[in-house]
């Protein structure tokens, strides 16, 4: 067995039934694209394999974001993205770094391709020193803006100044939707720029399993040899091309996140609770004084309602995570909340 597999644990996600703020998945409800799933279907010939190239769908990336098609890879959602980047750039005990706390999956990613991890922490406001960053010699760096678990977007000027080291930088933007920071319309003007995204947040599709990232066109050809045959299916190319191609859901429940993210940080503060700044469709706190982070957990999903525990990195040993949802599931969780903390 190699090496390096042997200390990672499998994903494993528990089996519990409620409301569930825990995952980030769109609360509005599925896309409407899936009421046509008996259309698209009928246009699928299931003896054939899918389009290897995704050439409608690519099409439509191109057509949102005004870009070459030619610019986009899809993925079997935005990990496998992260899985081939590494796999295209990295030989075996190179070194791939990332900021700390950030995304759980990228440690995963790089043990499991024998790569080395280093993981530079946040300030105090969760912010990247972008000199701390860049005082190594990886050749590949990964920054997750707005950045998951803590909400928070990275300033512009880390951004510019990392690019300018002309060092490899992937973008994680699965929570961009959520902000007015855009990065993936600019992969033109860096040559050393590529953007991850996913359909499993804003558009409600996190079932497809359905990501991609964007670069230069000679990039996308050289992280192709890393990728698998036909590893997006026929039926979630048709659902994700309707969906990019129909934007009012992902309006609609962006406005909605809009509108409730500073009510739910209101109600929240009130209850005892020190919210951070969130761009996105969740919120990481700091559970009041007294109280056991892993005791409310447990006892909100005996309560029927699912939130997430932030683990164990020491920045956020008090702190959950919740999913931002509709006004009904606002005052589903402040209830149970009124009644746990009593």
């Amino acid at each position: 067995m190699r090496q390096t597999l042997i200390d990672i644990k499998p994903y494993k996600t528990p089996k519990v039934e409620g409301l569930g703020l825990q995952s980030n998945t769109n609360r509005m409800g599925a896309n409407p694209v899936k009421g046509r799933m008996a259309e698209l279907l009928a246009d699928i010939n299931l003896n054939n394999y899918p389009d290897n190239e995704a050439k409608s769908l690519r099409q439509a990336m191109g057509n949102l974001y005004g870009l070459d098609p030619e610019s986009f890879l899809v993925t079997n959602g935005s990990n496998e993205a992260f899985d081939l980047i590494l796999k295209t750039f990295l030989n075996p005990g190179e070194t791939v770094v990332f900021p700390s706390p950030s995304y759980s999956m990228y440690p995963y990613y790089a043990r499991a391709n024998a790569v080395n991890f280093i993981e530079v922490p946040l300030d105090g406001n969760f912010q990247l020193d972008a000199d701390a960053f860049l005082d190594n010699d990886a050749e590949l760096l990964i920054i997750c803006s707005p950045n998951n678990p803590t909400g928070n977007t990275m300033k512009p000027e880390i951004f510019e100044k990392v690019l300018a080291s002309g060092r490899l930088l992937v973008i994680d933007e699965a929570y961009a939707e959520f902000t007015n920071d855009d990065w993936i319309r600019r992969i033109n003007e860096f040559s050393n720029l590529i953007v991850t995204r996913t359909l499993s947040k804003a558009y409600g599709l996190a079932g497809l399993r359905l990501g991609y990232l964007a670069t230069h066109p000679d990039r996308v050809d050289l992280i192709w040899r890393a990728r698998l045959p036909y590893n997006v299916n026929a039926l979630s190319q048709a659902v994700a091309t309707a969906a990019m191609n129909e934007q009012d859901f992902v309006n609609e429940y962006v406005s909605m996140i809009l509108e409730q993210r500073p009510l739910w940080t209101e109600v929240l503060t009130q209850k005892g609770f020190s919210v951070y700044p969130s761009n996105s469709n969740f919120i990481l706190m700091e559970v009041p004084t007294g109280i056991n982070r892993d005791t409310l957990v447990e006892h909100l999903i005996s309560a029927g309602v699912i939130i997430r525990s932030s683990g164990i990195h020491p920045r956020l040993k008090n702190c959950v995570r919740i999913t931002i949802g509709t006004p009904q599931d606002g005052d589903i969780l402040f209830k149970a909340l009124d009644e746990v903390l009593a």
